[in-house]
């Protein structure tokens, strides 16, 4: 029996390149009008046990640890990073809702598989759903609009970044697409009136199950600070067995320069186009700020990770 998603969608309003929007309660999640013909399929989908998902907030350093993870697994086949990308290698759910990602190339490859698909079920939830070898699974929504389930049958790696880098991060990725302007981006950032919404409520979605033995956290700050220490824990998430050998490789392949330099990382999607990366830096919003709004967002920060842990990360 199908479970019914525990929000409601009410209708927002237009966000230029996105369209149509709706705002999902509670959480306050900004979503693509789409979403509410596919919260309730992929709040059902059914994971498997050698599943592995990577669930982040949008800009947290996703596409790194995606590839990170991918290389880990697949250590004798990094070369296709070259040629593949990431979006060939996962499946990215959360496409059947947000934009038209090469649509018509998923679904001349869903009907390879099954001639009587429909596009509006959805092309990736469905050639996800029709996988047969391990899948690896990608998306920017928070665990309460996931699968209850999803951690009691599959791996997950989560990663979290410091908002004020996260933001600065949109603003790059935005100023590429709509030469958008950092103060509107701070306060859309601040109110939630963002793409997939409020940034703390995504977080603390992810930290209040921190304990669960098949969620693994990691902070973009201590991936940048010690990359092989984080390699190793990650080895040990994944069960891979790798050496320390084979993680200086997984280091090496996955550094900045190489995944900016690599071709399969450039994009022409849904009015971006190009590469993701901007400086792959901690602190890259240090003195881009006004003061004054450099001093709101400060106080922000200690007072809503307050709420999700005094212990957090970022609460002090």
């Amino acid at each position: 029996m199908e479970r019914e998603v525990p929000v409601s969608c009410i209708d927002a309003y237009e966000v230029p390149r996105y369209g149509k929007m709706v705002l999902v309660q509670p959480g306050g999640v900004l979503l693509p009008a789409g979403y509410k013909k596919f919260a309730k399929p992929i709040y059902n989908f059914k994971y498997r046990s050698d599943d592995i998902c990577l669930f982040t907030y949008p800009k947290s350093g996703t596409t790194w640890t995606a590839e990170i993870v991918w290389a880990m697994t697949h250590i004798n086949e990094m070369q296709r990073a070259l040629t593949e990308n990431l979006n060939h290698r996962y499946f990215f759910i959360d496409n059947d809702f947000f934009h038209d990602l090469a649509e018509e190339e998923y679904m001349e490859k869903l009907k390879a598989k099954c001639p009587d698909a429909k596009q509006e079920d959805g092309p990736i939830l469905q050639l996800t759903a029709l996988e047969k070898g391990r899948r690896f699974i990608w998306s920017h929504l928070s665990f309460d609009l996931q699968n209850p389930d999803v951690l009691d049958k599959c791996k997950v790696v989560y990663v979290i970044r410091h908002p004020k880098d996260n933001m600065f991060s949109r603003y790059m990725h935005f100023n590429k697409v709509a030469n958008a302007s950092l103060p509107i981006i701070f306060e859309t950032f601040l109110s939630d009136n963002t793409p997939y919404g409020n940034y703390w409520h995504h977080v603390s979605e992810a930290w209040k199950r921190r304990d669960h033995p098949n969620l693994h956290i990691m902070f973009y700050e201590d991936m940048k600070a010690d990359i092989m220490a984080e390699l190793k824990r990650l080895n040990e998430f994944l069960g891979t067995s790798l050496t320390e050998e084979q993680l200086k490789k997984v280091a090496e392949h996955t550094s900045f320069n190489n995944m900016k330099a690599n071709p399969s990382m450039v994009l022409d999607i849904a009015g971006f186009k190009g590469s993701f990366f901007y400086k792959g830096q901690v602190g890259s919003s240090k003195g881009q700020l006004p003061p004054e709004l450099d001093a709101r967002m400060d106080a922000w920060i200690k007072e809503n990770a307050a709420k999700v842990d005094p212990a957090f990360k970022y609460a002090s």
